[in-house]
């Protein structure tokens, strides 16, 4: 009895896993697989800006960029609690407790080829291409493709395949 507890808290997660947190951080990589960045943002870092609060989060995402690329692109993570409209980036995630923002946001970056991503409900509606929802205890994802184009991104019809779409 002893050996099995011994082997069973050899496999338990870590207290501070947060399986939300590494899911969202796999979702927002693939969703680079999918776009078609303007070649303006083709240069330099592949920047993902997370805005709000979520440590997990932003330290999953650190973890992934320190072992992917986006293309020959390093990803470099930047996070802020309010948003910061002179950071440019080719993500924007807006978190739940900024999410009164994506209006504002997604005006401000209509055009610059950076995907507003969001966690809120009516955020497509509000100006975010893609916005997480829980569905029946799993994660999916709205995207609205109208949004992206006004963003000034393209995406292959694949994506809409994967999505809930909103338009």
């Amino acid at each position: 009895m002893f050996l099995f507890c011994l082997i069973s808290l050899r496999f338990q997660q870590p207290s501070n896993f947060d399986t939300n947190a590494k899911i969202k951080a796999v979702f927002l990589y693939n969703f680079t697989r999918y776009f078609e960045w303007p070649d303006k943002k083709k240069t330099g870092n592949f920047i993902v800006y997370i805005v709000g609060k979520n440590d997990n989060l932003v330290t999953e995402l650190k973890n992934l960029a320190s072992k992917k690329k986006v293309g020959t692109q390093d990803i470099e993570v930047k996070h802020t609690a309010t948003f910061d409209p002179t950071v440019s980036s080719q993500i924007i995630y807006l978190l739940p407790d900024v999410s009164s923002a994506v209006k504002d946001v997604a005006s401000k970056n209509k055009s610059k080829g950076t995907l507003l991503v969001a966690e809120n409900a009516g955020a497509c509606k509000s100006g975010s291409s893609i916005n997480f929802l829980v569905i029946e205890n799993k994660l999916k994802f709205e995207y609205s493709k109208s949004n992206a184009v006004k963003a000034g991104l393209k995406t292959n019809d694949d994506f809409k395949a994967l999505a809930i779409n909103v338009d």
